[in-house]
Order: C-alpha cells, then sequence, then structure tokens
C-alpha cells in the first residue's frame, strides 16, 4: 500500500488481536507513520502494541510532517485532521471520513499509548524560568510559556517524556497481556461490552494535522526498549 504521507511502499507486519483474531498494519518506515484500517488500533493485544514499538524502533526512518493534503488508500477520499484523548493526554491523526481508518505518526502513537505525558505546573514553572520558549512535539511551532503552556496553533498542552512513565506503561501493558492466559468466567459478557464499546468509537474531527518531532521519537522508543529490557531480566 502507498503511504498517504511521503507515498513510499509501506510494510504490512501482522500482529495479534483481541479474541484469538489477528490484524495486518501497514507501517511507513520512510517517514515514520501507520495505517489502521477501521477500529485496529482498539483491537490490538496488549504484547501487540510492544512488539509493534520494537518493530517501529529497529526501523525507524527519518520522519516526515504529517502532509496538508493526505488521501485515503482505501478509497482516496482526502483525510481529515482530528484529534483525540487518552486520560490527560491529547493526541492528533488523519482519518478516512468515510471510516476506512486513520493514519498516525509513530510520536502520537507514544501519545495514544501513554508514554507520553503532559507536563505538571511545576515543571512548566520550572521550564519557564530557565528556557521561556520551547517547540510543539506536535506541530513545531514556539510556545511562549510565559503566556501559555499550550501550543496556539494546534492546542496540544507541552508533554515529555518521562522515563518512569514509560516503566509504569510497559509494565501495565505486559500485565495485562500474562492476565489474557488466565482462564476468566466473565469471558462472555466482557466480550459483548468490549465489542460494544469498539463499536461505538468513532473518531472525531479536531484540529490541523500534526508533525513528528524525532528527537522526543527517539528518546521514547529508546526508553520503551529500554524499559521492556529491564523488565524481562
Amino acid at each position: 500500500m502507498e503511504c498517504p504521507a511521503c507515498h513510499a511502499a509501506m510494510d504490512e507486519q501482522t500482529f495479534e488481536a483481541m479474541y484469538g483474531r489477528r490484524v495486518t498494519i501497514d507501517i511507513c518506515h520512510s517517514c515514520t507513520g501507520i495505517w489502521f484500517d477501521t477500529l485496529e488500533s482498539l483491537q490490538l493485544t496488549p504484547g501487540a502494541v510492544l512488539r509493534l514499538f520494537k518493530v517501529i524502533h529497529e526501523r525507524r526512518g527519518d520522519g516526515a510532517p504529517m502532509p496538508e493534503v493526505a488521501r485515503c488508500p482505501r478509497c482516496g477520499a482526502p483525510l481529515a485532521a482530528a484529534t483525540d484523548m487518552q486520560r490527560r493526554t491529547r493526541f492528533h491523526y488523519l482519518r478516512c471520513p468515510a471510516d476506512h481508518g486513520h493514519f498516525i505518526t509513530f510520536f502520537e502513537f507514544l501519545r495514544e499509548k501513554n508514554f507520553v505525558r503532559p507536563l505538571s505546573l511545576q515543571e512548566i514553572a520550572q521550564l519557564k524560568d530557565r528556557i521561556g520558549v520551547v517547540h510543539c512535539s506536535s506541530c513545531g511551532a514556539p510556545v511562549d510559556l510565559a503566556q501559555s503552556a499550550t501550543c496556539a496553533y494546534c492546542r496540544t498542552p507541552i508533554s515529555m517524556l518521562d522515563p518512569e512513565q514509560v516503566e509504569r506503561a510497559v509494565t501495565a501493558l505486559e500485565a495485562a497481556e500474562a492476565r489474557r492466559g488466565t482462564v476468566d468466567p466473565t469471558w462472555p459478557a466482557r466480550l459483548m461490552i468490549d465489542r460494544l464499546a469498539v463499536e461505538r468509537a468513532l473518531p472525531e474531527p479536531g484540529v490541523r494535522g500534526s508533525r513528528l518531532r524525532l528527537g522526543l521519537l527517539d528518546a521514547g522508543l529508546e526508553a520503551v526498549v529500554d524499559a521492556l529490557g529491564r523488565l524481562g531480566d
């Protein structure tokens, strides 16, 4: 499949999905982005998420900003910029208006899976004293910390890669993967509840597309792989 961002050939990788299924995900190693067909991101098992990060780490490219105009590789319709929230962290992606899927950069995928967190008020105050102006990790625009801790262009709060947060996220995913091997008598009921939740999960239109900030992305991927190594020892 052709990448919606840079038009390079995407790499197909098959991952384990919930309830014994498997999904094939398209990964662009040239511009560091992922195409998920409808709801594939929600169907990944915790172990599959960790494996996907390893694949990203092993073959990450140079990166590229999200294009102003990108088209769905399934139907050719222009992709629409969208935003969503995971806990307190906002992440951005490009979605097909016909719900064929969405395109997300590796950095925004780190946000979605809770590896990057917003700064606390104390951390913002320290940055304000030491630096004053930082660049948004989503769109690259300058952010004057004396005026705001949120990007004026894409409305993304300033965030950071916290090694402890990475380790907590990896630990939570590994624990969730281990629980999948335990027989649960409530499994049929949970299956129905999960299915309804997935069917109701609809992406919302939001701010314009984001750019990848490779410094934080590389640091995030290295931290995830390091955490996996420490927790596996």
